[in-house]
């Protein structure tokens, strides 16, 4: 079954196509990693897939439900008559559509004013409208996951970057999403702390759990995802399965960039 879809997808900024004709779609249970140079459009890409940012045109749909068409070379949004950035984040009929995903940050953006423990149950109760008891038995169940249960009521400073990390893949799997995306979850860890959240998104993988994630470490995305998707200056160069792709890249600007990780 699909969980996602985006077709045809663009987006400029100041008349630079940042995004430029994307297409692709995840199925349930599989797990795509996006690689690429700084500035080729992946973390657009997620925050478009996100409703954090709009497509200029193109189509997306969640679990078959279309919620942007496509209107004369325009990008149309469900329930939407104005593309300001304010608008979208407001837009009531997205608001169902968010809970089909979970987004975990580069820089964790955890609400530092916060416990571990709200941080996780905000989501879930503000935005799902869910009950405050069942959510806590399921934040509870998602710490003890991620090995933080003893730390459900620390606040984020008193954390380690990889424990931060680890309480927002937590606040992700709270919202009992379809999908997770990850953009460039290990980027603000060292190489420790790297290995230790490259380890629980290999056991979510493991689990079956949908995931899009941006990253650079090829090795894991070479042996955890399904496939990869290859982006250059905002156009999908070469996708396939990850472990052929990485391993036997066909187009040669797919090989330039992989040499820089032999």
């Amino acid at each position: 079954m699909s969980i996602f879809e985006i077709k045809n997808c663009k987006k400029k900024f100041h008349n630079v196509n940042v995004l430029d004709d994307i297409s692709f779609k995840v199925d349930e249970g599989e797990v795509i990693a996006i690689i690429g140079s700084s500035g080729s459009g992946k973390t657009t890409l997620l925050r478009i897939c996100t409703f954090l940012d709009f497509m200029d045109d193109g189509t997306m749909s969640y679990i078959d439900k279309n919620v942007v068409t496509s209107v004369n070379g325009h990008a149309k949004y469900i329930g939407q008559n104005s593309l300001s950035l304010d608008a979208l984040k407001k837009n009531k009929s997205l608001t169902a559509v968010k809970s089909n995903f979970g987004l975990v940050f580069q820089n964790f953006n955890l609400f530092p004013h916060w416990t571990v423990l709200k941080n996780v149950m905000d989501a879930p109760i503000s935005v799902q409208k869910r009950s405050e008891e069942e959510v806590k038995e399921k934040a509870m169940k998602y710490l003890d996951k991620m090995g933080l249960s003893s730390k459900a009521n620390n606040y984020p400073c008193q954390l380690s970057g990889g424990q931060q990390q680890r309480v927002a893949i937590a606040r992700a799997l709270c919202m009992e999403p379809k999908i997770i995306y990850f953009d460039e979850p290990t980027s603000a860890l060292d190489p420790e702390l790297t290995q230790e959240i490259l380890k629980v998104i290999k056991e979510l993988a493991n689990e079956k759990r949908t995931m899009v994630i941006v990253t650079h470490e090829m090795n894991f995305a070479k042996n955890v995802a399904d496939r990869v998707i290859f982006m250059d200056n905002g156009v999908i160069v070469e996708e396939g399965n990850a472990y052929e792709l990485i391993s036997n890249p066909k187009m040669e600007r797919t090989k330039r960039f992989l040499q820089k990780y032999e």
